[in-house]
C-alpha cells in the first residue's frame, strides 16, 4: 500500500481482514496470537522472504499493521 503507514487505518483493516479470515476459516486468532504471527513474517526467513520478495520490507510492514491493529482493538 504505497505510501500508507503500517499505523494508518488502510493497513489496519487489511489486518484485520487477514485476522477474520483466518479466524473464521481455520482457527480461533486473538489478537495477541495474530502478533505471534506478525512477528514469524519477520523473525523466520522463509516467511521473510516470501514477503520481502513481493516487495522489500514487507515483512516488517504487515508485522508492524498487525500490531497497530492489535493495539486498535485491545490497548
Amino acid at each position: 500500500m504505497a505510501g500508507e503507514p503500517a499505523t494508518g487505518k488502510r493497513a489496519m483493516d487489511v489486518a484485520e481482514a487477514h485476522r477474520r479470515h483466518i479466524h473464521e476459516r481455520y482457527y480461533d486468532l486473538s489478537y495477541a496470537m495474530q502478533r505471534g504471527l506478525g512477528e514469524v513474517y519477520v523473525t523466520d526467513e522463509r516467511f521473510a522472504k516470501a514477503h520481502d520478495d513481493r516487495e522489500p520490507g514487507l515483512a516488517t510492514y504487515v508485522r508492524d499493521a498487525v500490531h497497530a491493529n492489535a493495539d486498535r482493538h485491545e490497548p
